[in-house]
């Protein structure tokens, strides 16, 4: 994915998840989203500000939804590769 197709993305939304071997590994936002979130909450001694804090409520809610999604997802995933492996075993015993 290039930098035009994540300027689109950004557009129509708050942050992107990005996601690393399926896992939430980094969020990307606008830059004048970063600078309000960075310049109205405190941050700890190494320059972060907590996630929690640094959210609105709206946002919260939408990062808890989508990694709920994403944990269903996973489940649904692992299923179907649990499937897979058995119907695979299967053919090999045949």
């Amino acid at each position: 994915m290039d930098i035009r197709e994540l300027k689109k993305l950004l557009k129509n939304s708050t942050s992107i998840l990005v996601l690393d071997d399926g896992e939430p590994a980094y969020v990307i936002v606008d830059y004048n989203v970063y600078r309000d979130l960075v310049s109205e909450q405190p941050s700890n001694s190494e320059g972060a500000v907590p996630l929690a804090s640094a959210l609105g409520g709206h946002e919260l809610e939408v990062i808890e939804r989508l990694n709920k999604e994403i944990q269903a997802l996973k489940g649904e995933i692992e299923e179907e590769e649990k499937q897979l492996e058995e119907h695979n075993g299967e053919e090999n015993h045949a």
